[in-house]
C-alpha cells in the first residue's frame, strides 16, 4: 500500500507543480529556458508516477482476481456443506471443525477482497492515508535532472 501511496502522490505532486508552473509563465513570471526544463522534469516525474501507479494497480488486480476466485470456492464448499449437514447426510457434529475452518477461510478472504478493492480503486493519496511529500532529488526524474547538469 505505501508504494501505491507514494506513486499516487508522484503523480499529484506532479500535477500540482506543473499547474504552479502553467500559471508562474501566463503571468510572465518565468522565463523560457526555465519554463522548458522545469517543465521536462515535472511530466517526467507525472510519467514515472504513473507507470509506477499501473504497474502496482495492475498487480493489485491480479491478487484481487485470485482472492476473489479462492473466495469463490471456499464459500461455494461451505454452502455445500451446510446444505449436506441440513438434509441429513453429513452429522453437524462430525463437521462442525471443517464448516468452523470454512467459515474463517471465507470471512478472512471477504476482508482481503474489501481491502484490494479499495486499494485498486484508489485514485488519491488521500484514500490511502494521506500525500507523502517526497523531495525531487529522490525520485528517478529529479536524479535524472542531475545526471544531465
Amino acid at each position: 500500500m505505501r508504494k501505491l501511496r507514494i506513486a499516487l502522490s508522484k503523480k499529484e505532486k506532479a500535477e500540482q507543480l506543473l499547474s504552479k508552473l502553467e500559471k508562474l509563465q501566463e503571468r510572465d513570471e518565468v522565463d523560457a529556458a526555465h519554463y522548458g526544463a522545469l517543465e521536462e522534469e515535472y511530466t517526467a516525474l507525472l510519467d514515472e508516477g504513473n507507470a509506477e501507479f499501473e504497474k502496482i494497480t495492475q498487480k493489485l488486480s491480479e491478487r484481487l482476481a485470485k482472492c476473489r476466485d479462492h473466495l469463490d470456492a471456499y464459500a461455494q464448499e461451505q454452502a455445500d456443506l451446510e446444505i449436506r449437514i441440513k438434509v441429513g447426510e453429513l452429522s453437524e457434529s462430525k463437521n462442525r471443525g471443517r464448516l468452523k475452518k470454512l467459515r474463517k477461510r471465507v470471512k478472512g478472504l471477504e476482508k482481503q477482497v474489501e481491502e484490494l478493492g479499495i486499494l485498486v480503486n484508489a485514485t488519491s493519496s488521500k484514500e490511502l492515508g494521506g500525500f507523502v511529500d517526497i523531495p525531487l532529488k529522490k525520485t528517478a526524474a529529479g536524479r535524472k535532472r542531475r545526471d544531465t547538469r
